[in-house]
């Protein structure tokens, strides 16, 4: 068995295991690791994890320990040039593509910065990287989310008043289906009164689901 820690990324929820090899990292720390897309950097969800050690797909070491200089450089370069978000807008209406802005975060070395938007089928965006790497003089890439994550992303408060859950404690997606809908509440509902800050139906459902069929049964 390894000692794994657990890594977010800004790009989604799922969480992905690396190698612990000290007790240094902590939970919130934000870390370098490498990634498919090349460098990225993730937050730390969880330590000590204990998994079995797979000699096909062992577990990548993380690169650095993002120091509290490494921080600031980060949102530093990032207010410095909001101008981007302008520039990305306004190629998008120019090449009639059918895709939002979210967000977007640069690598720690300045050179590369990733795009992230919604969009409701694939969208060629090609010609818009190139544009956009020609204007702006760096590496460019673009990365698709879904709506729960877009959430996450610029957070907020649900309907029961309290923060979100995927950017509170959720470290996965559930499938969620108007079954459970219909489980949990008695006759007909307005979609308004189900459906998350996302516009999808409220992840709660899924983890409350559980406690909803307890009730019921003890009130049976």
């Amino acid at each position: 068995m390894k000692k794994a820690i657990g890594i977010q990324f800004r790009s989604g929820i799922k969480i992905y295991d690396f190698q612990q090899k000290s007790d240094e990292v902590q939970i919130g720390d934000q870390v370098l690791v490498e990634t498919a897309y090349g460098e990225e950097v993730g937050t730390v969800r969880y330590t000590s994890k204990e998994v079995k050690e797979d000699k096909e797909t062992p577990l990548k070491d993380i690169t650095k320990l993002l120091t509290e200089k490494d921080v600031d450089r980060l949102e530093r370069l990032k207010n410095d040039h909001l101008g981007y978000v302008d520039i990305f807008k306004k190629k998008v209406e120019e090449q009639g593509l059918d895709m939002k802005f979210v967000d977007f975060e640069f690598s720690l070395d300045g050179e590369k910065v990733t795009f992230y938007f919604t969009a409701d089928s694939r969208v060629d965006f090609r010609n818009l990287v190139r544009d956009m790497s020609r204007q702006i003089k760096k590496t460019v890439l673009l990365r698709q989310m879904g709506q729960r994550d877009e959430a996450r992303i610029l957070d907020g408060f649900g309907p029961c008043g309290r923060p979100i859950c995927c950017r509170n404690f959720l470290t996965k997606m559930e499938n969620i289906s108007m079954d459970m809908v219909r489980e949990q509440y008695e006759g007909s509902r307005n979609a308004s009164k189900v459906s998350g800050a996302c516009g999808k139906l409220m992840c709660c459902l899924a983890f409350e689901q559980k406690g909803t069929k307890a009730v019921k049964k003890e009130s049976a």
